[in-house]
């Protein structure tokens, strides 16, 4: 009969679906490559930036750049349409750059943070904080 590998199949499926977690998921918060949460370790500024990051035909550039612990990286926009610089782990980024506006990220703990553009993904950097 049909009947019971279609039990079967329902039974395994919500077995699955309670595994993967639920409310009550106790999962550990997204961390950057140096380990630290990211809702700590970076946040958008609207300082001006003390390491430059330029846009440009979607590309950041440079791709890699370095940074101490409270600078701010300033990414700002020589292009024709808007862009973002948004971590690829957390929820940091910035809002949207405009053609000719600069926006930030200021960094509170060393690591290596890997970005791109929200808007177009194929743009990426990265930026190695100590």
């Amino acid at each position: 009969m049909i009947r019971r590998p279609i039990q079967a199949l329902a039974l395994f499926s919500c077995l699955a679906l309670a595994a993967c977690g639920g409310a009550g998921s106790t999962a550990a918060p997204s961390t950057a490559a140096s380990g630290a949460p990211d809702a700590l370790a970076c946040a958008p500024s609207a300082a001006a930036g003390t390491v430059g990051v330029t846009i440009k035909d979607f590309e950041f550039s440079p791709k890699s750049v370095a940074a101490k612990v409270g600078d701010i990286v300033g990414f700002t926009n020589t292009g024709a349409v808007q862009h973002t610089a948004t971590l690829d782990q957390g929820d940091c980024g910035t809002e949207k750059i405009a053609p000719g506006a600069t926006a930030g990220l200021t960094f509170s703990k060393p690591g290596t943070y890997t970005y791109h553009c929200a808007i177009h993904s194929s743009m990426t950097g990265t930026i190695v904080v100590s």
